[in-house]
């Protein structure tokens, strides 16, 4: 009982509050467990690493709202670790990390009960969060749910999504074409949900003239957004076709105005464009052309963590103009949004430049 109660103060004295206001606690996974264990909670671990940008954009949006820290706070123990320092390293092969975030909820004897993959903004993440606690919407009872009742098609798309973040392709695959074989009118509304996500496993020229068909023919889709947007970076990343590319985005902007996600998917975009002539440019008229990419960049990165990318990117490009104040300026800027290796050798090597003038 004893060393119950002095546990318990320990993590209290050694609690977090760099994060937000969420309530991380210090210690080993061994302890968080234990502690976990005694308070019958779930343990919410945050599986990060120092150059995960996404990682900070968790942070700054979706810990920092009242609604999410306050029910993290009271109703589970929460954790962050580094899976590329200490015990993190370990912990990140146990439980198959394969990208960053990735938020693990996990019961006192370090059973996996769900997770959550990536950036999801802070109404989501909240609504998952309450789920998992209640030991609803969980992989295993999905698939509970769908074995009692193989017909229920809202229980097979969600566990088709949790096979998709499990990287079980074919699962998820059989599972989506149930789906459109069970309902093929779409009277659920999910039909169209699960003939986008099929999309997803074409190779890149099938996918552009598949994108293409699905946002014609579905026009009043929930998923019309992210068909665009998926349209427009697999023009750009994967075809090499700025032209169409810029023509989707022209459109996204014009439909959705100050979205979250069109104006981040936008911003990086014009992010990719300048670095490419920061890498590749070939002298002056190149580097300005790029800048003024990075101008058209902060107007839709503002306030988000893509917005220190645009500051280095421009710092890159003044130091390519010899204008070395300038780029000492901009990577000054990039550290205040994001303090990372990369940013911190730019730094140092502008200021060399500038020791020697």
């Amino acid at each position: 009982m004893k060393k119950s109660v002095f546990l318990t103060a320990l993590f209290i004295i050694l609690s977090s509050s760099a994060y937000s206001q969420v309530d991380f606690k210090k210690g080993s996974v061994s302890d968080v467990l234990a502690m976990a264990k005694e308070q019958k909670k779930l343990v919410m671990v945050d599986v990060m690493t120092d150059w995960c940008k996404w990682c900070i954009e968790l942070d700054n949006k979706v810990y920092a709202k009242k609604d999410v820290y306050e029910f993290a706070n009271a109703n589970q123990i929460n954790y962050k670790i580094d899976a590329e320092k200490g015990e993190g390293i370990d912990f990140a092969k146990k439980y198959k990390i394969a990208g960053f975030p990735s938020i693990l909820f996990l019961d006192g004897e370090g059973n996996e009960i769900d997770r959550i993959y990536g950036y999801v903004p802070a109404k989501d993440f909240l609504e998952m969060m309450k789920d998992y606690n209640k030991g609803v919407n969980t992989f295993t009872y999905l698939k509970s749910e769908v074995e009692k009742n193989p017909t229920d098609i809202d229980a097979s798309l969600k566990l088709a999504d949790k096979y998709l973040m499990y990287s079980e392709n074919d699962k998820a695959k059989e599972l989506l074409k149930k789906i459109i074989d069970m309902d093929g009118s779409n009277a659920s509304g999910k039909t169209d949900d699960a003939k986008f996500r099929l999309i997803s496993f074409s190779e890149k020229d099938e996918k552009i003239n598949e994108l293409k068909a699905f946002i014609k023919d579905n026009p009043a889709s929930d998923q019309l957004k992210d068909a665009n947007i998926t349209l427009a970076e697999t023009y750009f990343y994967e075809m090499n076709d700025l032209e169409n590319s810029e023509q989707v985005f022209k459109n996204l902007l014009s439909n959705y105005p100050g979205d979250e996600f069109v104006n981040s998917s936008y911003g990086t975009f014009m992010n990719q464009r300048a670095m490419g002539l920061a890498d590749k440019g070939t002298g002056e008229e190149d580097y300005k052309k790029g800048l003024s990419f990075i101008k058209t960049a902060l107007d839709y990165v503002s306030g988000s963590v893509n917005e220190g990318s645009s500051y280095y990117i421009q710092s890159k490009l003044y130091y390519n103009l010899k204008d070395y104040s300038k780029a000492n300026e901009s990577i000054d800027k990039a550290i205040k949004i994001f303090d990372r290796k990369l940013y911190r050798e730019q730094k140092d090597k502008i200021e060399k430049q500038l020791s020697e003038m």
